[in-house]
Order: structure tokens, then C-alpha cells, then sequence
């Protein structure tokens, strides 16, 4: 009842998606998101609290709704095929909630007949009686003309070839079924722990915790990348406090000795007590991490979507660094990322400025990028520039956006990325 309650929840919610911005999050039923294929097998999972008819319904609902004979009438995007591969499973009347167990959950079927002609020459068929958009319950089904009162079928059963047919109705039955699928496994595990230590980046000290689901278990954990062999790893018996950039590893130990998989985690000490104001609010789905990313020393990769890029579009990137005293430079640039293949380009040209009180700015340097728009490569770079010794308290960054996608490119008139992960100042 409670994991039934759950899903209701998730179906009937008002409560808007929050967080990094998700461009699958389409074909929403609460906060059930049809347009992301890893959510697909939601729906079915009534079956596994015994509340089949909450399937039956929500699935011809997103049959009905999300798939319809128009230009933009497929919710989300194909990936593989899988919106597709999905629709034709579930007009069927079921579908594989976890494909690897050979177990496929009743949802209710869409046509009046269908026919599997499977690969060892045998055919399956499904009928569905008297089915139509209002009678969309499963009354009662018969496998071969057998009463059939599971509310799933295997795959053996389904290869053997042979007739699946349901009697549907307009109103939900509770007795269709007497067995329904399972979840679970006889293997005797212990979940790996969480490591919580705040922020990911931190100033000063940060405490750290570890934690699991697995009643009754010990913790051992081991500091800054030393894998060592059981017996030396330090039994965790109460929070614990870091002050400089830490990795993690941890196990946790249940019953008879059962070990978890080794989680891991790195907590990094800010180098400095940097601040900075940005003008131009970055993009929702690429904060680097928020304002700080860009004077966290936390580095991307070649992949744009790994979480440490900060990302504006159409606008360019200024922003102003405190260093909270007055500091001589010598150094100014910033790390940059080109993928123009995602619309990301490294900026036209980079201006930097300094100033003691942070109201006039004194042009220190400019850099001209050198990277071509139209190298395909993914590729980073880091754009700095050797300066007189200056003295200041502030530096603030121009970064000129490439602006329009020229016309060679497939996304011609769209705007133009720039993505930075650090601004470097010696």
C-alpha cells in the first residue's frame, strides 16, 4: 500500500521538476516524464503492488495522449527506438519492466487481435474482447483457453507460441488476479554508503558523514586515495572533520561480512577566498557548479555535460573577480572548451581589467582566440596572457561570444555557446 501511495504521488503531483534542466522532461503526468525513456517501465510498477488496474489505466492514457499522427505527435525524442518499442509492447498488454528477467507486466492491450511471428517459427497471439477506449480494464485473461489469473507473463510462455486473451471492461476489476510479478533477489547484499560532505567545494573545514540503508552496518573508510587492504581501513564511529582537499573511499559491512561496493568521493578545499559577480546569467543545465565554478579550481573535460562547464548563450560571459585584497598580478586567462558540433564556441576575443576599487577599470590585457570555427575537434584551452606587475583588487572578464551559428553550421541562426570552467589569475 505504501509503495502504491508512492506512485500515486508521482502521478498526481503539482509539484513542479526542480533542479538542472532535463530537455527529455516531456509528456508530463505529474512529475511522470513519458519523454524520457529510462522512466518507461513506471507505470507497470502497480503491478508489483498488487494494483494492476492503476497500470491499465495510465498506460492507455499515455497510449492515447502521447503518441498521435501528427508532425510533433511523439512525445520526446527516438532514441533507438525505444518511444516506439515501448507503444508496441504495451498495445500488446504488457511489457518488460526489467528486461533481464524474462518477466513481461500486464498493462492492457489496444487492439482487438495482434500476432507475434516469433524467430523459432511459432506465433503469438494476443486478443483482447470486446476492447475499446472506455473498456480499457482487464476483466479476466486465458492463456490457450486456460483461466490465466497472473498479472504477468514470461517469456518460455510467450516463445512456446501459443493465445493470450483478456476480456476487458469499462470499470476497474480488483479479482482479475491472484499473482503478480516480484521484486527482489535471494543474493544477500549490503548498499554501498553515502559519503555527505556538504558542498562539493569548501572553505575552511567541512564535516563528513557516511551513511546506508542497510540496517546495522559498520562503515570503514580510507583518506586520499589509499586502497588498502581490508584490515587497515579505519573503522568510521562518528563524523569527521576535513580541512584540505580529501578523497573517500568507503565500505560499508553487514551480517556474516558482507561487503558493500567501494563508494568514493573527493571534497576540494577552495584555493583561495576568492569572490565574483557575474553580469550575465549562465545557462540553467550548465552552472559549472554556480557562481563559484569559475574560481573553484575545479577543471572540465572534453565533455561538455560532466557537470564543471558553465555555459552562456547568447550572451557573453563578464564577469568581476574580488580578491579580496589589493594582490599583484601578473598572470590573467581562463579555460575555455570548444564542441562545435553542440554549438560551442571558444569566445571571438578575451578582455580582462583591473581596478583597487572595483568603479574604474584599467584595460590589462586582451587575447584574440586562435581556435578556427569551424575545427570540429572537441577541444579545451586555456587563453592566458603574461602582464607588467600590476597592482589591484579587482579583475573583470570580457569574454566575447561568437554570436549567431554561421551558415555552414546545421544550427545556422541559433545562438552560439561560450563554455568556460575557470578564470585563471596569477
Amino acid at each position: 500500500e505504501k509503495f502504491a501511495a508512492k506512485l500515486d504521488d508521482l502521478f498526481t503531483t503539482n509539484d513542479k521538476l526542480a533542479g538542472r534542466e532535463q530537455p527529455d522532461i516531456t509528456g508530463l503526468i505529474g512529475q511522470y516524464a513519458h519523454g524520457n525513456e529510462p522512466s518507461h517501465h513506471i507505470a507497470y510498477l502497480y503491478n508489483y503492488a498488487h494494483q494492476p488496474w492503476k497500470t491499465q489505466n495510465l498506460v492507455r492514457k499515455i497510449m492515447d495522449e502521447f503518441y498521435k499522427p501528427e508532425p510533433d505527435g511523439l512525445i520526446g525524442n527516438e532514441d533507438c527506438g525505444q518511444m516506439s518499442a515501448w507503444y508496441i509492447l504495451s498495445a500488446s498488454g504488457f511489457y518488460p519492466v526489467a528486461p533481464g528477467d524474462g518477466v513481461y507486466a500486464f498493462g492492457t492491450p489496444l487492439f482487438p487481435e495482434m500476432t507475434y511471428r516469433l524467430e523459432n517459427g511459432k506465433t503469438f497471439t494476443v486478443k483482447a474482447k470486446n476492447v475499446s477506449s472506455t473498456n480499457k480494464y482487464i476483466l479476466n485473461a486465458k492463456l490457450d483457453g486456460v483461466p490465466y489469473k497472473k498479472a504477468f507473463i514470461r517469456h518460455e510462455d510467450i516463445m512456446r507460441g501459443g493465445v493470450l486473451e483478456f476480456s476487458m471492461i469499462d470499470q476497474p476489476v480488483t479479482t482479475a488476479f491472484d499473482e503478480f510479478p516480484l521484486s527482489g533477489s535471494n543474493v544477500r547484499s549490503v548498499a554501498v554508503p553515502v559519503i555527505d560532505g556538504g558542498a562539493r567545494v569548501f572553505s575552511g573545514k567541512s564535516t563528513v558523514s557516511l551513511t546506508t540503508i542497510t540496517p546495522n552496518a559498520n562503515f570503514y573508510y580510507t583518506v586520499n586515495g589509499k586502497t588498502l587492504p581490508s584490515g587497515e581501513w579505519m573503522l568510521y564511529d562518528k563524523p569527521f572533520e576535513i580541512t584540505e582537499t580529501t578523497e573517500i573511499k568507503a565500505v560499508a559491512v553487514g551480517d556474516k561480512n558482507v561487503r558493500s561496493l567501494v563508494a568514493e568521493a573527493k571534497f576540494i578545499a577552495k584555493p583561495n577566498n576568492w569572490t565574483v559577480n557575474i553580469e550575465n546569467k549562465y545557462n540553467r543545465q550548465y552552472t559549472g557548479g554556480g557562481d563559484e565554478g569559475l574560481i573553484d579550481g575545479i577543471r572540465g573535460t572534453v565533455n561538455f555535460a560532466s557537470g564543471e562547464w558553465q555555459g552562456y548563450q547568447p550572451k557573453d560571459l563578464i564577469a568581476t573577480i574580488d580578491l579580496q585584497r589589493e594582490t599583484t598580478i601578473t598572470k590573467l586567462g581562463g579555460g575555455f572548451l570548444q564542441n562545435a558540433r553542440s554549438w560551442i564556441w571558444m569566445p571571438t576575443r578575451i578582455v580582462f581589467e583591473t581596478s583597487m576599487d572595483g568603479v574604474t577599470f584599467t584595460k590589462a590585457a586582451e587575447i584574440k582566440t586562435d581556435v578556427d570555427p569551424t575545427d570540429m575537434k572537441e577541444q579545451i584551452k586555456d587563453y592566458v596572457t603574461t602582464i607588467s606587475p600590476t597592482k589591484a583588487r579587482y579583475v573583470r572578464i570580457h569574454a566575447y561570444n561568437l554570436g549567431k551559428i554561421p551558415a555552414w553550421h546545421p544550427g545556422a541562426g541559433d545562438d552560439a555557446f561560450i563554455f568556460v570552467d575557470e578564470i585563471l589569475i596569477d
